[in-house]
């Protein structure tokens, strides 16, 4: 498909792409630098990065383009409960 055939529903998917791309990225970037004020910039970009693409995400779901299935409450449960006990468990390493 060239671009002159793309939808919006086909813009809107590929912008959400590069979305995560850049997110994926800056959370990389952001564990692998050591000077504190690149840490910061990179965060402050990670942030905006996640707000654009839930924005993106957002105008899709509005338009029916993207459609999630609710989780069962039973599962966000379970994910929580792993979650607070992976947090749990890593805070009581020492190094």
């Amino acid at each position: 498909m060239n671009a002159m055939n793309f939808t919006e529903k086909d813009y809107l998917q590929e912008m959400l792409n590069l979305e995560k791309t850049i997110v994926k990225t800056y959370g990389e970037m952001i564990t692998e630098a050591q000077c504190p004020n690149l840490r910061g910039v990179l965060s402050k970009n990670f942030d905006e990065a996640g707000n654009i693409q839930l924005g993106i995400y957002n105008a899709m779901a509005e338009k029916g383009y993207y459609k999630v299935k609710p989780a069962p409450a039973a599962d966000i449960n379970e994910a929580k409960t792993v979650a607070d006990t992976f947090k749990r468990e890593i805070g009581s390493l020492t190094i």
